[in-house]
């Protein structure tokens, strides 16, 4: 099919003025009774859901394990959370600077870049927090990302001229939203339950390694009760089909617009009383879900996940799947705050001082990896474990050990150092240190031995991995 393609030459001018400009204020936004000058709550990692029988492997986090991965230190969870607790992300630069590079060799690659932008910029401004930082280089670093985001979103458009003309019709839909959220432009999203509910579940996340029993308490009761309100959206079913014109369609016909009103309103009831009622991340989610629901333009940064989402969605109806599977690889081209430390600045730029330095170091926060993914018929047991840093574990998440080397051939090197390292701590009396510590369960040089056969069990067939664990019997 030939048709004109989607041109995204103008994302080349980029506003470098305010990060967030505020929309007027309408009647009607007035009534829906949430302002809506507040981005989208960004989401981040949660490192605090431990595999059952996995967290006594966590504990050896604290004598200097390392990522089985990257090689890296890992950081003990503890850490991180007691440097929240006693404030330090909210110290001038100059001397969060100075406390985290400490913990350098436990930063991944883009994270280590921010820490030495962090230092060069503190040298003139000492005294700036982390979100005076951060809006301060905002600027440059949207306009470094939409460089580095254009040639793959070229890339798909030239993919997306040989699209079916209904599928097309959608696609241009979707990268017309995608232009307007990437230059920070209002746009107007359509409303799903399941989104809010999910969106919800992750600020609860957020919660949970932060150790204040009240909030975390707090917070449940509010996915329980929000899960009772919203409940319209049958599970596996997609009411409002994968057309974002049509979903903004239906949800506006005064029905739907009405049941969804006041179930936010009622939901809202509950929130207002409730000791988070002034959590800036639910008020955030709150005042974009009223926008959503009304159908007016609200501002929402460009999330990489959710437009491979979407896009995933349109290209799903085509038959040809390795044609399909050619915009899934192309869009996974796109830079994540990981990979890329422009992509982190302009992700956290709205953030508080607390989550920018959180995310600074969460990569690298020690995390139990299933070796085999649940998904993929993984047991929970220790056998079946091993430790990586928080961002690795979300990467791999059901990807195949086997094909996971193959993409990432460093996984046999290092995975011989995390072996040394703990025969290391078992010799050293860590291993007893942790069993005597946990009530009902222990580790032992058994973890070790299975440790390394399960390697073997799971590695490619072409070149197995033989971890040499000879020094354990020294």
């Amino acid at each position: 099919m030939n048709v004109s393609c989607v041109n995204l030459n103008y994302l080349n001018f980029v506003p470098t003025g305010s990060i967030r400009q505020n929309p007027v204020k309408s009647k009607d936004s007035e009534q829906a009774g949430l302002r809506l000058n507040s981005p989208l709550m960004t989401d981040t990692i949660s490192f605090s859901g431990i595999s059952h029988g996995g967290d006594i492997l966590k504990r050896l986090s604290a004598y200097g394990v390392i990522d089985m991965y990257t090689g890296l230190k890992l950081l003990d969870s503890k850490t991180l959370e007691s440097m929240q607790r006693s404030g330090v992300f909210s110290k001038p630069i100059e001397k969060i600077v100075k406390i985290v590079s400490n913990y350098e060799n436990t930063m991944l690659p883009a994270d280590k870049e921010f820490l030495k932008i962090l230092s060069k910029f503190s040298h003139k401004h000492p005294n700036y927090t982390l979100s005076q930082t951060l809006k301060e280089l905002y600027p440059k670093h949207k306009k470094a990302l939409l460089r580095a985001q254009q040639p793959v979103f070229e890339e798909i458009m030239r993919l997306a001229c040989d699209l079916p003309k209904d599928l097309y019709a959608e696609f241009s839909e979707l990268m017309n939203i995608t232009t307007k959220r990437l230059l920070n432009d209002p746009v107007v999203l359509p409303f799903s339950e399941r989104e809010f509910l999910y969106k919800l579940k992750r600020i609860g996340e957020d919660m949970q390694y932060k150790g204040n029993g009240h909030e975390i308490h707090s917070m449940d009761k509010l996915i329980s009760i929000a899960g009772k309100i919203f409940h319209n959206e049958p599970k596996g079913q997609r009411i409002y089909g994968r057309n974002i014109k049509k979903k903004l369609e239906m949800q506006m016909q005064p029905e739907i617009l009405k049941r969804n009103s006041s179930n936010l309103a009622e939901f809202k009831k509950f929130f207002d009383v409730s000791p988070l009622r002034n959590n800036e991340d639910l008020i955030r989610l709150l005042e974009n879900t009223s926008a959503k629901i009304h159908g007016f333009p609200a501002f929402a940064s460009f999330e990489r996940k959710s437009f491979i989402h979407e896009l995933k969605k349109i290209t799903r109806k085509l038959k040809n799947r390795k044609f399909a599977q050619q915009f899934s690889d192309v869009a996974e081209k796109l830079p994540t705050s990981k990979q890329n430390v422009s992509a982190f600045i302009v992700k956290f730029a709205d953030e508080k001082n607390d989550k920018i330095g959180a995310n600074m170091l969460m990569g690298g926060v020690c995390s139990v990896d299933h070796l085999v993914a649940k998904k993929n018929g993984g047991a929970n047991r220790l056998s079946n474990y091993g430790l990586c840093g928080a961002e690795i574990n979300r990467q791999k998440t059901n990807i195949y050990f086997d094909a996971w080397v193959r993409m990432h051939p460093e996984t046999r090197e290092n995975c011989q150092k995390y072996i040394d390292r703990l025969i290391e701590l078992y010799k050293q009396g860590c291993f007893e240190k942790v069993s005597k510590a946990h009530k009902n369960k222990k580790i032992d040089k058994s973890y070790i031995e299975d440790f390394a056969q399960t390697i073997y069990d799971i590695s490619p067939e072409e070149n197995r991995i033989k971890l040499d664990i000879s020094k354990l019997y020294e």
